[in-house]
């Protein structure tokens, strides 16, 4: 998975283990398992941001094709499989849905078990995509989602990979209105 930071493209992250107001409702926002209304399964990326924005995959993969190639990906023969995703594109989709937040990086990276015990502040409360080892994740307070769950909301205790290391998380801080269209092979379009 391409998992390289695009400066430009992502805000400088914000300290998310502060006491800084947030918005409340997210505190209150569940992990939803997903739904897969696609013929073909869903990778880490789209999984993650889907059992957060509650969006089905067909949606979530439509926005990371817009993030990757602007509106003209629906001129394209096919539509573009979205496997590996950069951590730009997934700030990108999280904005777009109306999910604000920014990564952090770590130099000494825990494993994801000692940094479901250790983080403070909003990481707690809030949803959060964590990127462990080339895969992304949905976590938020001990709900966990990825496609090793098979899209399922699970214990974080019971999650599988527990010793992977985390390399960045992206905490939501706040919700926004939808950023933008949503252009669809299908001719929907997905109103903000």
């Amino acid at each position: 998975m391409n998992m390289h930071l695009n400066p430009t493209a992502i805000s400088t992250a914000r300290t998310y283990g502060s006491d800084k107001p947030s918005d409340e409702a997210l505190t209150n926002w569940p992990l939803r398992s997903i739904v897969n209304d696609t013929k073909t399964r869903p990778f880490c990326g789209p999984t993650a941001v889907a059992a957060i924005t509650r969006q089905p995959i067909s949606i979530v993969k439509d926005a990371f094709r817009l993030a990757r190639f602007g509106k003209r990906w629906i001129e394209f023969d096919r539509s573009p499989a979205i496997m590996g995703v950069t951590l730009a594109e997934t700030y990108h989709v999280m904005n777009t849905f109306g999910f604000g937040g920014g990564w952090e990086s770590f130099d000494r990276a825990p494993s994801l078990a000692a940094w479901l015990e250790t983080r403070t502040g909003i990481a707690r409360t809030h949803p959060v995509i964590v990127h462990v080892t080339g895969h992304l994740v949905a976590v938020r307070g001990y709900e966990f989602c990825d496609t090793f769950s098979k899209g399922l909301v699970v214990d974080a205790d019971e999650a599988p990979g527990r010793r992977k290391k985390v390399k960045d998380v992206f905490v939501v801080t706040g919700r926004t209105p939808r950023a933008a269209h949503i252009p669809s092979k299908s001719g929907r379009m997905v109103e903000p």
